[in-house]
């Protein structure tokens, strides 16, 4: 990645320019602090995910225009990583041709071994093959759902809704925020013909990152709450109730808690959180388990009541909490990156340099992918080296790894 990428205070300085603001007016418009769009403006300070949506929509672009997503491919990598976006827009665009138009689909075992080979790919943040298989396995499943009926289709349609899920993972990843409101709409209509509550549930969990985009938390809050009051309906929880309607219960509790902490709701991120912790007791060995892509369990409940600590501006109780985890072998090298991601910002927010820096390489080499393309991994970077005049050869070299400039 280019060396000359802008930086987010950069961004928005020559964004709010060209709307004619001075910071103060900024400041007024956004409702955030002078103090705030200074420090990030000079790069100073982190911008926090509340902060990016209330000046881009005082500036009236998207988050995405302040952020730089997606970020320029230019190594041999990341071009293969980008290359299939197009062919999973064309799979979308034509997700209602008429039936003639598809020819006949491979065997159902093997579309199904190749979801399951993807979801290894999005687990483990393998982005560039995950972006290989994707556009034809949507072609294939989609043809699938469109030239068989009874079971057959159903079980096409939830295949096609699990690909639209890892479509759209890697869509967010990447940052192609006009193709993410298309693949929501395309796993609702899948997952609705495959007549699974638990992939329906999943696709409302997804559908909310829309919602999180423009900083939306209450519809975003009533999304879920709605696909987590039909599988309580369904069945509830007590009695032994099968795992994967567990996970998918926990796992919109813990999207709740997340939305709660960006809206500031303390009292309603702990009662999720609370929720979830009481779901995750539940589970067999007090293990993570992996069910309709949602990985649950007590690790993974600590791992957002870090992030929740974060994003209620504790940042110390964050950095407290992290320190007691620990991660068992097996969790999802995304989900780990994405927590030292998170308690590296802890630590920028305390003015720790060293200790921000230990918990970037170490999502770096987790999870390498998921962390170069990460918005608030960049950021963090740039503001370590920008922040302090004495940079390390190892904050330099990481700088470069990212692609940021001072």
């Amino acid at each position: 990645m280019s060396q000359q990428e802008e930086r987010v205070g950069a961004r928005i300085a020559s964004n709010r320019k060209l709307a004619g603001y001075t910071q103060a007016g900024l400041a007024t418009e956004a409702h955030v602090s002078l103090g705030a769009v200074r420090k990030v403006e000079r790069g100073e300070r982190l911008p926090t995910h509340g902060f990016l949506i209330a000046v881009a929509r005082a500036l009236r672009v998207p988050v995405e225009e302040l952020t730089g997503q997606p970020y320029r491919a230019e190594t041999p990598t990341e071009q293969r990583t980008h290359a299939p976006v197009q062919g999973i827009r064309t799979a979308v665009r034509r997700f209602d041709l008429p039936a003639d138009w598809y020819t006949e689909p491979r065997p159902m075992e093997e579309l199904a071994r190749d979801v399951q080979t993807a979801a290894a790919h999005r687990t483990a943040a393998r982005y560039a093959q995950l972006g290989a298989v994707l556009p034809g396995l949507l072609e294939e499943l989609t043809a699938g759902v469109h030239l068989t009926t009874g079971r057959q289709r159903r079980l096409h349609a939830r295949l096609l809704a699990s690909a639209y899920y890892m479509a759209h993972g890697l869509a967010h990843r990447l940052g192609y925020s006009d193709l993410i409101g298309q693949l929501e709409d395309r796993m609702r209509w899948a997952a609705g013909l495959s007549e699974d509550s638990l992939m329906r549930a999943l696709a409302e969990w997804t559908r909310s990152y829309s919602f999180d985009a423009f900083g939306d938390y209450d519809g975003g809050l009533r999304v879920l709450a709605a696909a987590r009051a039909e599988l309580e309906d369904a069945a509830g929880v007590a009695g032994g109730a099968e795992l994967p309607r567990i996970a998918l219960l926990g796992s919109l509790h813990l999207r709740e808690s997340t939305f709660a902490s960006l809206a500031r709701d303390e009292a309603g991120t702990e009662y999720h959180l609370a929720e979830a912790r009481r779901l995750g007791e539940l589970v067999p060995g007090g293990r993570d388990q992996l069910h309709y892509h949602m990985t649950f369990g007590p690790a993974n409940v600590a791992v957002h009541d870090v992030a929740a600590s974060v994003e209620l501006k504790r940042p110390e109780e964050a950095v407290r909490k992290a320190r007691g985890l620990r991660f068992p072998s097996d969790m999802a090298r995304t989900r780990q990156g994405h927590h030292h991601v998170a308690v590296a910002r802890a630590h920028v927010d305390l003015d720790r340099r060293e200790d921000a820096l230990r918990h970037l390489q170490k999502a770096r080499r987790l999870a390498p992918e998921l962390t170069r393309v990460h918005p608030t991994a960049r950021e963090t970077a740039r503001v370590l080296t920008h922040k302090y005049r004495r940079t390390t050869e190892e904050l330099r070299s990481l700088a470069t790894w990212f692609g940021v400039q001072k």
